[in-house]
């Protein structure tokens, strides 16, 4: 019962000293979708989803053990899952710093730039949540650059053969 005690003086002391930063959320979230309809900085900027896209989708559905469904939508969300748990563990349960947090956060973006590279290469522009968002900044301000997303190989735009 203490250790429970002192679990939940260690989360609430977390919450009182970085309640801003979860304001600061909670604010460029509602703007974001409030102006362009969706969460991610890169996809508002570039029309081209991140290595995260998907990974709230994929938390709500591993959470409620859909399991495939989670590792459809982003399967990063299992490395990152736990670390989450592997870091709740050390500074909520043992009370300790993290051992080794860089290394891991490392290896952790390593192995999610792999997975997002590999499956950008198989399912993009297609299939969520690896879909181009054509509202984005670069289309509007950069002459052919959708064209330049669908067509890479052919430098003009053009999809023709000839």
């Amino acid at each position: 019962m203490l250790k429970l005690k002192k679990a939940v003086s260690r989360i609430c002391a977390d919450i009182k000293a970085y309640y801003w930063v979860g304001i600061i959320f909670l604010l460029y979230f509602w703007g974001a979708n409030f102006l362009f309809g969706v969460f991610c900085p890169q996809l508002i900027l570039t029309g081209i989803p991140c290595a995260g896209c998907g990974l709230t989708r994929a938390a709500c559905c591993l959470m409620r053990g859909q399991v495939r469904q989670a590792a459809q939508i982003n399967p990063s969300i299992f490395p990152v899952a736990f670390f989450l748990l592997y870091c709740g563990y050390f500074r909520y349960v043992k009370g300790k710093k993290i051992n080794k947090s860089g290394r891991i956060l490392a290896l952790l973006v390593a192995v999610m730039l792999v997975i997002y590279g590999c499956r950008m290469y198989c399912y993009f522009p297609d299939r969520e949540p690896y879909i181009y968002y054509e509202n984005n900044v670069m289309a509007e301000k950069i002459p052919g650059y959708e064209k330049w997303i669908y067509y890479p190989d052919s430098g003009d735009g053009n999809s023709s053969g000839s």
